[in-house]
Parts: structure tokens; sequence; C-alpha cells
């Protein structure tokens, strides 16, 4: 897979008033550090940063150039605005390509599960795996398989089969993945439905009972 590349610049002034001032201007702070080198204060383009993640920058491999140096980096954390959606801030990790490195990666499900096909209620309830691996073999994301499930069966992280040279460090003991009776899910959504509706008579209770009288 070819490595994406991306052009920062060092940033010499901190604080929340200069990173403000960067976003205004169309960048967004950031740092990169790891590699057993000094923590260096970087500044990239917006638009830039969300053209790669776009791409699928997250987890991939990204050759960094900064002042004419190139660094070979992996996007480590990025802050997002909690409102706006707007990126706030991006951590890069320097990385050595012959040194795991531990990343979150998303699950997706494959194949035709004869639960489902029997009328069973497919739950998938991890949605990311956290792996480690070297820097060149992180994936797009972890297939699990689950065409073996059976109504009431139950997919644990243990059950799935990791690519060559990835070792799984979330909980082997967590579900993946079930698949419920028809009637369990009709019973669930139906017990749901009855709690909102009594959740609401007692608002409407409550809200009588507090009713000015009237005039």
């Amino acid at each position: 897979m070819q490595q994406l590349q991306l052009t920062a610049e060092v940033r010499h002034e901190t604080g929340k008033g200069a990173s403000n001032r960067l976003r205004r201007s169309g960048y967004i702070p950031a740092v990169v550090y790891g590699a057993g080198k000094v923590n260096l204060n970087l500044k990239v383009e917006e638009r830039l940063v969300s053209r790669l993640i776009r791409e699928g920058g997250i987890n991939r491999l990204l050759s960094l150039k900064v002042d004419g140096e190139e660094r070979t980096v992996l996007m480590h954390e990025i802050q997002v605005h909690p409102i706006k959606g707007t990126l706030q801030h991006i951590d890069f990790l320097e990385v050595r390509l012959d040194e795991e490195v531990e990343v979150t990666v998303p699950v997706q499900l494959v194949g035709d599960s004869p639960g489902v096909r029997e009328g069973g209620v497919l739950a998938q309830l991890l949605w990311e795996l956290q792996i480690s691996c070297l820097p060149t073999r992180i994936p797009e994301a972890i297939e699990v398989d689950i065409s073996g499930l059976e109504i009431g069966d139950t997919l644990l992280v243990k059950d799935i089969s990791a690519p060559e040279g990835i070792e799984v460090l979330t909980d082997p003991e967590t579900t993946v993945a079930m698949i419920a009776a028809p009637e369990t899910a009709a019973e669930e959504a139906g017990e749901a439905a009855e709690t909102d509706g009594a959740g609401e008579d007692v608002d409407r209770g409550a809200a009588a009972a507090h009713k000015e009288p009237a005039e």
C-alpha cells in the first residue's frame, strides 16, 4: 500500500490563543513524538489532514515532512470539536518499522449466518479491537466470520482468528456479536416501549399535579 504524505511546519507559538488563531487561518495545531526523539510542536493545514482522513489515513503510515526531514508516523490521536465536529488538534506518533505499535482497528463482520437466515437478529456489540503489530502490518479492519453462528450463539474476542503477526489485546471474554431469537428481540423491544410509555405517564401525572389552578 502506498505511503501517504503530509507536510507540516514547526509551530513556535503555543497556548489557547495561538491555537485559535491557527484554526482561523486554516491550520490546526499538532505535535509529533516517539522514536526516542524530543516532542516537536507543529501546524498542519486542516484541509490536507481532513482529506487524508477521508482517504483512510487513520492507522496508515504517513511520511511527515518537517523542515526537509521526513518522518514515518501514524495519526495517534485526533481531537474533534464536540459540537462543530471540526478538527482541533492531532498527535503524530513517529514509529520504527521494526518495532510493534498498539493501535485500535475496526471490526468488520463477514459471512452469512444460518441463524440470521432462520429469522434470528444479529447484534454487533464490539466495533473496535485493540491490537499490537508492526507498523507495516496494521490492517484497515479485522474481519470476523459469523458464518457459523446459529440462533442463541455468541462470538467472543477469543474466537477471532487474527491475521499472522497481529496480537489482539482486547479482553478475550468480550462479546463481539450474537444472534438473538426473534421472540427475544421482539420482547426486548416491547419492554423498552412499555418502559418509555410508563415514563411518559409519570411525566404527564407530575405535570398535572403541578398545574396552576385556573383563575
